[in-house]
């Protein structure tokens, strides 16, 4: 499907691949959502500050736990200096290692594990411009409008943010979006800290075969 406002559809980034799939598969999906979220999920639950595919949050919860942050800082004159991001691609580009990993982590029944492991591992993908066809495997990625992909991004994310409330950092996460924000009142070691935090995001995508949109990575400095 073509992307809104894009000025150049000659490039293959102009449009966002849609995978339609039989009402068998999607019924599967949904009873293996179920069990995530009513099996793994309970015992150990999703980051708190992680907004997106989540019952009773939203951008609005996410703006709101934000600008409360950054009010509270401007109250106690203090810098906030916040850094907005993008992970390139998830969809396309999130490797069935990463998502091995994170089902091992999240102690997936191996069962489940390996049905996702080999759903995502065995799908065609068709493309089609006039005559032309050409149909390759896919070899990454998870089904953009399937029903178990913003559930497996989500677990992938969640090391992440955990990994960042553990550096003592402000962070949220909305799917492929996040947000780092720091506060203080030496702008200095505000900076030196954001540095050493942004080079720990990057290692982490690197890991897991993932790189931060830099076109779409916004700083900002909020202060009076």
């Amino acid at each position: 499907m073509p992307k809104p406002g894009k000025t150049d559809y000659t490039m293959a980034k102009s449009y966002g691949p849609i995978s339609i799939t039989c009402f068998l598969l999607k019924g599967l999906e949904k009873l293996v959502d179920r069990y995530l979220r009513s099996g793994p999920l309970v015992s150990v639950s999703m980051h708190p500050r992680q907004h997106a595919f989540q019952a009773g949050k939203s951008t609005e919860s996410a703006l709101h736990q934000l600008v409360g942050r950054i009010q509270k800082a401007i109250d106690a004159r203090e810098y906030s200096l916040g850094v907005f991001s993008d992970i390139e691609g998830v969809f396309n580009n999130t490797s069935c290692k990463s998502i091995t990993l994170t089902l091992n982590e999240w102690k997936v029944h191996k069962s489940i594990r390996n049905w996702i492991i080999t759903m995502l591992a065995h799908r065609i993908l068709l493309t089609k411009a006039e005559t032309f066809i050409n149909m390759v495997i896919a070899s990454c990625g998870l089904p953009q409008g399937g029903g178990l992909s913003p559930i497996l991004w989500s677990l992938v994310a969640d090391s992440l943010l955990t990994w960042l409330s553990k550096q003592g950092v402000f962070a949220q996460g909305y799917a492929d979006d996040g947000e780092v924000l720091i506060c203080g009142r030496i702008l200095s070691t505000i900076c030196d800290t954001m540095q050493t935090i942004l080079y720990g995001i990057e290692q982490w995508c690197s890991g897991r075969e993932l790189s931060v949109n830099h076109n779409k990575t916004e700083m900002v400095l909020f202060t009076r």
